[in-house]
Protein backbone atom coordinates (compact mmCIF):
# COMPACT_ATOMS: atom_id res chain seq x y z
CA UNK A 1 0.00 0.00 0.00
CA UNK A 2 2.55 2.69 1.07
CA UNK A 3 4.53 1.83 -2.16
CA UNK A 4 1.67 2.12 -4.39
CA UNK A 5 1.03 5.70 -2.55
CA UNK A 6 4.79 6.61 -3.23
CA UNK A 7 4.50 5.75 -6.97
CA UNK A 8 1.60 7.97 -7.38
CA UNK A 9 3.19 10.81 -5.72
CA UNK A 10 5.95 10.10 -7.58
CA UNK A 11 4.03 10.27 -10.67
CA UNK A 12 2.94 13.56 -10.02
CA UNK A 13 5.59 15.17 -8.95
CA UNK A 14 7.33 14.36 -12.14
CA UNK A 15 4.30 15.30 -13.91
CA UNK A 16 4.45 18.82 -12.32
CA UNK A 17 8.15 18.87 -12.99
CA UNK A 18 7.69 18.62 -16.42
CA UNK A 19 4.61 20.78 -16.88
CA UNK A 20 6.60 23.46 -15.07
CA UNK A 21 9.98 23.21 -17.78
CA UNK A 22 7.60 23.03 -20.56
CA UNK A 23 6.23 26.75 -18.94
CA UNK A 24 9.12 28.30 -18.27
CA UNK A 25 10.62 27.56 -21.91
CA UNK A 26 7.76 28.53 -23.67
CA UNK A 27 6.42 31.77 -21.70
CA UNK A 28 8.21 34.83 -22.15
CA UNK A 29 9.63 36.10 -18.81
CA UNK A 30 7.92 39.19 -17.85
CA UNK A 31 9.55 42.15 -15.96
CA UNK A 32 8.51 43.03 -12.65
CA UNK A 33 6.62 45.89 -12.43
CA UNK A 34 8.06 48.80 -10.38
CA UNK A 35 7.36 52.76 -9.59
CA UNK A 36 9.15 55.10 -11.51
CA UNK A 37 12.43 56.04 -9.78
CA UNK A 38 15.78 57.67 -11.30
CA UNK A 39 17.87 56.08 -14.56
CA UNK A 40 17.98 52.00 -13.31
CA UNK A 41 19.09 48.88 -15.04
CA UNK A 42 17.92 45.31 -14.49
CA UNK A 43 20.57 42.48 -13.51
CA UNK A 44 19.75 39.30 -13.41
CA UNK A 45 20.78 37.51 -10.45
CA UNK A 46 21.09 34.25 -12.30
CA UNK A 47 19.74 31.76 -8.96
CA UNK A 48 19.67 34.48 -6.33
CA UNK A 49 16.74 35.25 -3.75
CA UNK A 50 14.74 37.42 -6.30
CA UNK A 51 15.22 37.54 -10.25
CA UNK A 52 15.96 40.61 -11.94
CA UNK A 53 17.01 43.21 -9.62
CA UNK A 54 17.38 47.08 -10.31
CA UNK A 55 20.66 48.46 -10.86
CA UNK A 56 20.59 52.22 -10.40
CA UNK A 57 22.89 54.85 -11.60
CA UNK A 58 25.50 56.06 -9.48
CA UNK A 59 24.91 59.42 -7.90
CA UNK A 60 28.11 60.47 -8.18
CA UNK A 61 30.48 58.52 -11.20
CA UNK A 62 33.85 57.33 -9.83
CA UNK A 63 36.62 57.23 -12.12
CA UNK A 64 38.95 54.01 -12.50
CA UNK A 65 35.84 52.47 -10.76
CA UNK A 66 37.19 48.86 -11.14
CA UNK A 67 40.36 49.69 -8.82
CA UNK A 68 37.52 50.62 -5.94
CA UNK A 69 38.36 47.29 -3.77
CA UNK A 70 35.80 46.12 -1.29
CA UNK A 71 36.12 47.14 2.30
CA UNK A 72 34.25 43.69 4.22
CA UNK A 73 33.30 40.55 3.79
CA UNK A 74 34.34 37.36 1.91
CA UNK A 75 35.90 39.62 -0.98
CA UNK A 76 37.95 42.31 1.62
CA UNK A 77 40.95 44.20 -0.78
CA UNK A 78 39.40 42.61 -3.67
CA UNK A 79 39.01 45.17 -6.29
CA UNK A 80 35.59 45.61 -8.47
CA UNK A 81 36.93 44.99 -11.79
CA UNK A 82 37.94 41.05 -10.69
CA UNK A 83 34.78 40.48 -9.07
CA UNK A 84 31.63 38.55 -11.69
CA UNK A 85 28.77 39.83 -12.73
CA UNK A 86 26.73 38.86 -9.88
CA UNK A 87 29.09 39.81 -7.26
CA UNK A 88 29.28 43.30 -8.69
CA UNK A 89 25.51 43.75 -8.93
CA UNK A 90 25.04 42.83 -5.00
CA UNK A 91 27.56 45.29 -3.91
CA UNK A 92 25.91 47.97 -6.94
CA UNK A 93 22.28 47.08 -5.21
CA UNK A 94 20.65 49.30 -2.61
CA UNK A 95 21.38 47.03 0.98
CA UNK A 96 19.22 47.50 4.02
CA UNK A 97 20.20 50.07 6.72
CA UNK A 98 22.11 49.11 9.53
CA UNK A 99 19.85 49.78 12.61
CA UNK A 100 20.90 50.92 15.92
CA UNK A 101 19.45 49.52 19.31
CA UNK A 102 16.43 52.24 18.84
CA UNK A 103 15.61 50.81 15.49
CA UNK A 104 16.80 54.00 13.54
CA UNK A 105 19.10 53.37 10.22
CA UNK A 106 22.95 54.73 10.81
CA UNK A 107 23.83 57.24 8.15
CA UNK A 108 25.69 55.79 5.31
CA UNK A 109 29.50 55.70 5.82
CA UNK A 110 31.77 57.40 2.91
CA UNK A 111 33.53 54.02 2.06
CA UNK A 112 30.04 52.11 1.83
CA UNK A 113 28.78 55.07 -0.39
CA UNK A 114 32.05 55.46 -2.61
CA UNK A 115 31.79 51.90 -3.15
CA UNK A 116 28.01 51.62 -4.16
CA UNK A 117 28.42 54.11 -6.28
CA UNK A 118 31.97 52.53 -7.78
CA UNK A 119 30.09 49.05 -8.32
CA UNK A 120 27.29 50.95 -10.28
CA UNK A 121 29.40 52.68 -12.37
CA UNK A 122 31.51 49.88 -13.48
CA UNK A 123 28.28 47.87 -13.91
CA UNK A 124 26.79 50.73 -16.15
CA UNK A 125 30.03 50.66 -18.16
CA UNK A 126 30.38 46.79 -18.65
CA UNK A 127 26.56 46.82 -20.27
CA UNK A 128 27.28 50.72 -21.94
CA UNK A 129 24.20 52.48 -19.90
CA UNK A 130 26.13 54.60 -17.93
CA UNK A 131 24.35 57.99 -17.60
CA UNK A 132 21.21 56.61 -19.68
CA UNK A 133 17.54 57.46 -18.52
CA UNK A 134 15.23 54.75 -17.86
CA UNK A 135 12.93 55.65 -20.64
CA UNK A 136 15.27 55.58 -23.34
CA UNK A 137 16.90 52.41 -22.33
CA UNK A 138 13.68 50.17 -22.41
CA UNK A 139 12.28 52.14 -25.35
CA UNK A 140 15.78 51.51 -27.15
CA UNK A 141 15.79 47.90 -26.28
CA UNK A 142 16.85 46.02 -29.35
CA UNK A 143 17.16 48.55 -31.77
CA UNK A 144 19.67 49.82 -34.21
CA UNK A 145 22.16 52.45 -32.45
CA UNK A 146 20.65 55.47 -35.81
CA UNK A 147 16.86 54.43 -34.65
CA UNK A 148 17.65 54.55 -30.61
CA UNK A 149 19.47 57.86 -31.71
CA UNK A 150 16.03 59.14 -33.11
CA UNK A 151 13.69 57.47 -30.81
CA UNK A 152 15.97 59.06 -27.46
CA UNK A 153 15.30 62.56 -29.39
CA UNK A 154 11.57 62.29 -29.43
CA UNK A 155 10.71 60.12 -26.42
CA UNK A 156 10.17 61.39 -23.15
CA UNK A 157 12.60 60.91 -20.45
CA UNK A 158 11.08 61.38 -17.12
CA UNK A 159 7.30 59.99 -16.65
CA UNK A 160 5.91 63.37 -15.96
CA UNK A 161 7.00 64.45 -19.18
CA UNK A 162 4.24 62.31 -20.18
CA UNK A 163 1.00 63.41 -21.48
CA UNK A 164 -1.61 61.71 -19.14
CA UNK A 165 -5.05 61.60 -21.11
CA UNK A 166 -7.31 62.23 -17.89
Amino acid sequence: MNEDILKSIHEELVSIRKLLTEATKSAPRSVPVRAPSTATSYASSGGGMGGDEIIPQPTEVVPNAGDVQVHFGKNNGVALSKLSERSLSWYATEQPPRLDSSGKPYPARPQETTLRNAARTLWHQNKGTLGQADGVKSATAGVSAAAAAELAAVAPTHPSDEEVPF
